[in-house]
């Protein structure tokens, strides 16, 4: 007979995981001073020596994490292809100014106005998804986007003409969002809410119905997944992620048109989830990094090539945004061939080989 373990082990958290945790909080944290301060512990940093990169870039690109996530996990988790995201933006854009310009709601409340919003519009941007597959369902989302653009551009000019729409400064009671270092200590704690949020629902059973679904529709329906509730419900959370996000984008700006959410701004979505890496959360937050900054640090080069010549003047001083653009486009189709799982794909397989080579 054997005796019962009175005393089970306790499994203790890996203190590694911890510490790098904290390394990262605190870099977070130190990250607006140096950028506010460009000094690191009282020395003076030039600015090819930051990369050209202040807050207001990081503040940019902490809302176009919270779209490539929301991406992320309608076309790398769900399977669902999607090029009207930017419509989404505009719909959290537009319910902004409804409630918070004309309404005057609180900044809180027309976050949550905003959210519940674009869920209702990625219901209905999800219901052609029951019916047509492929292309047909891609075009149905590129008609989305220019509905909404029209109905955008309509309101805009029947209450605020061709100026734009204009939005109060966003406030969290008597915190008013003033200064880019104030953006950044609430836009980073919302990223990393979003970012733990949908790890954890893909870890559910839900999440796990929605990715088999993703891999094998046919499959998944045969182990009892009902297709048509779970596409509706990734639209649906997809869609009040970038809506919320459209609105921080509108508020931040301070001004938005109906220009600003083209059919170009739809795409850098996508080609952020396939830089970063499709269906990897990680990838998400990596390729809105990659896309939002690295202009930033192109034109800082430029700024050092003034008294330059031949080809590099051609390329930094001269033709800046197209070369920027050929960057962008290069890498996509680079990665397309040689890694689909993007730059996080890449990170993984280093790290697999390294594991590889320590056991040996």
């Amino acid at each position: 007979m054997t005796t019962p373990n009175l005393n089970p082990t306790v499994k203790v958290s890996n203190p590694k995981r911890w510490l790098w945790l904290i390394i990262v909080a605190a870099l977070l944290c130190y990250l607006p001073v140096l950028l506010t301060d460009r000094a690191i512990f009282g020395v003076r940093l030039s600015n090819m020596q930051l990369l050209n990169i202040g807050l207001t870039q990081v503040n940019l690109m902490l809302i176009a994490m919270l779209g490539a996530l929301s991406l992320n996990y309608l076309t790398g988790s769900a399977g669902l292809i999607s090029i009207g995201h930017a419509a989404f933006y505009a719909v959290g854009a537009m319910t902004a100014a409804i409630t918070g310009t004309q309404w005057g709601w609180p900044f809180p409340l027309v976050l949550v106005a905003a959210g519940v919003t674009g869920a209702l519009a990625g219901l209905l941007a999800g219901l052609p998804s029951l019916r047509v597959r492929g292309l047909y369902f891609v075009l149905s989302t590129f008609a989305l986007h220019y509905i909404v653009m029209f109905v955008f551009l309509e309101y805009q000019f029947k209450f605020f003409d061709v100026v734009g729409v204009p939005y109060e400064q966003a406030s969290l009671g008597p915190v008013a969002l003033n200064t880019p270092m104030r953006w950044y200590f609430f836009l980073v704690p919302l990223v990393v809410l979003v970012y733990m949020g949908l790890r954890n629902t893909m870890q559910t059973r839900e999440g796990r119905a929605m990715m088999a679904m993703r891999d094998h529709e046919l499959a998944a329906t045969s182990a009892g997944v009902d297709v048509r509730i779970l596409r509706l419900k990734a639209f649906a959370f997809s869609s009040a992620i970038a809506s919320v996000a459209g609105a921080l984008y509108a508020y931040y700006l301070t001004n938005a048109t109906s220009e600003i959410f083209g059919i170009q701004f739809a795409i850098q979505f996508i080609a952020m989830i396939i830089i970063g890496g499709m269906g990897s959360l990680p990838g998400a937050l990596i390729g809105a990094a990659v896309w939002l900054l690295l202009p930033s640090i192109i034109t800082g080069f430029a700024s050092q090539a003034n008294e330059s010549t031949g080809l590099v003047r051609l390329l930094l001083i001269e033709h800046r945004a197209q070369f920027v653009q050929a960057i962008f486009g290069t890498l996509v189709i680079v990665l397309l061939i040689f890694a689909p799982g993007g730059i996080a794909g890449m990170g993984r397989q280093i790290k697999n080989r390294i594991a590889l080579w320590r056991g040996q």
